[in-house]
């Protein structure tokens, strides 16, 4: 297997033509979602400023990943990646233009609900497909840089640039900001085109011969996923982050309001300064990978993260604050980066999308449980040991679950990744 070895850090050619479409497109639709999810919450308060309406359409939006995550998963093994991709960003963008028309008047909360509901399903298939065509484009020894970039785009475009731009547009007038969506959405699916053949060749392997029912591709992937030590490991691993990300982000607000007596402005700074260091974080971790082990590396990373939750909760000022934030965004990268690429090297091909479908309802599954633990918590104790508490959990976890696994995360050779053409020319490329 690829493992992380000193003496790989030497300069190494660019990631691709491909990979350079495929970023693009995603930063494009990264920017869409980025103004999407923001503007969406904004129509709602407008029209039906009660806390229900509100909570309502999160959960709406969320529904799709826990209805058809798995669903998905088989569809992304089947077909066209690219075209899964292309066509969910062409649907979301034709759906935000002509949305255009319908709430250009009233804003009936029923059409606010389907159209969040349309775009939730949209994101599954593509946030599914998208990640499974990474190896097929880059190779294994370049998943964690390829990675890094792709994350930075999504913090940049969707937690950075969209959020500002939406609450501008919105300003003006709300078609404008469901055109800005719609087109970036556009664009993002004529990015796309740019990959003409990198997955051509696997469609046309993956349609061969009878399909199986989904319920059985279910299945199968789910076996895959459990009879694999690592795979296990880190998805449990991921949902106990999930928990805690959510109990954690859900109170960050009072957090700022109650104990840092910030105003908005001074909340939205915290949020930056947790983006910026995300951002860090993204091009920090592919290095390290190069140079430590994997699973060791991703371990360590998690239970920094623990720590610097809990010394969130343990913040008198701002600036401590700020800091334990920054810190805690570099962290989560050195987790979310090389346990994704280790997933994509472990899994083979004819897996990829299930084992993303999996891993992503693991993570984001665990959120709204996580969100409700989190404001219990802060109703029987206080609002800083959510952080605290929350935090020493991750970390204790993150020792506990990922201890029995391999520096490298390698179970055997039946887990041996399918051949990639930019492979077989480097040995230490195999598994």
């Amino acid at each position: 297997m690829a493992s992380a070895t000193p003496g790989t850090s030497a300069a190494r050619p660019g990631l691709g033509g491909p990979f350079r479409w495929l970023w693009v497109s995603t930063a494009a639709s990264n920017a869409g979602d980025g103004v999407t999810r923001t503007l969406l919450p904004l129509l709602v308060v407008a029209s039906h400023p009660e806390p229900a309406a509100v909570a309502g359409l999160t959960a709406v939006n969320m529904l799709p990943w826990l209805l058809f995550a798995l669903p998905a998963g088989v569809l992304v093994d089947r077909l066209d990646r690219r075209r899964i991709v292309l066509w969910s960003n062409l649907l979301r963008g034709a759906v935000l233009l002509g949305a255009m028309a319908v709430l250009a008047g009233d804003r009936p909360l029923a059409v606010l609900y389907v159209l969040a509901f349309v775009l939730g399903i949209a994101e599954t298939l593509a946030d599914t497909a998208a990640p499974a065509m990474l190896p097929r484009i880059v190779g294994q020894r370049d998943l964690e840089r390829a990675n890094g970039r792709l994350s930075a785009a999504q913090i940049v475009f969707n937690d950075m640039a969209g959020p500002p731009v939406a609450g501008l547009l919105v300003g003006v007038a709300a078609t404008a900001a469901l055109a800005t969506g719609g087109v970036l959405y556009a664009m993002a699916a004529v990015l796309l085109l740019g990959l003409v053949t990198v997955e051509r060749d696997r469609a046309g392997q993956a349609t061969s011969g009878p399909a199986e029912p989904v319920r059985t591709g279910i299945r199968a992937g789910l076996r895959f996923v459990l009879g694999h030590r690592t795979l296990r490991l880190t998805l449990a691993a991921s949902a106990l982050y999930g928990l805690v990300f959510s109990a954690t982000f859900s109170m960050l607000v009072l957090l700022s309001h109650r104990t840092l007596k910030l105003d908005a402005t001074g909340y939205g700074l915290l949020l930056t300064a947790g983006s910026l260091g995300a951002v860090g974080g993204s091009w920090l971790a592919p290095k390290l990978a190069e140079r430590l082990p994997v699973v060791r590396l991703a371990r360590w990373c998690l239970v920094a993260s623990g720590l610097a939750y809990a010394a969130l909760g343990l913040a008198r000022t701002p600036a401590q604050a700020a800091v334990a934030l920054l810190c805690n965004g570099v962290f989560m990268m050195g987790w979310n980066i090389p346990v994704m690429s280790l997933r994509q090297r472990l899994t083979p091909e004819e897996f990829q999308g299930r084992v993303m479908s999996v891993s992503r309802l693991c993570a984001w599954g665990a959120m709204p449980v996580g969100a409700s633990l989190g404001g219990l918590l802060a109703e029987a104790l206080s609002v800083p040991a959510v952080f605290v508490i929350c935090g020493g959990v991750l970390a204790a976890g993150a020792l506990l679950l990922l201890a029995p696994l391999r520096a490298d995360g390698y179970d055997g050779p039946a887990v041996q990744a399918g051949p990639h053409p930019r492979q077989n020319s480097d040995p230490s490329t195999k598994e």
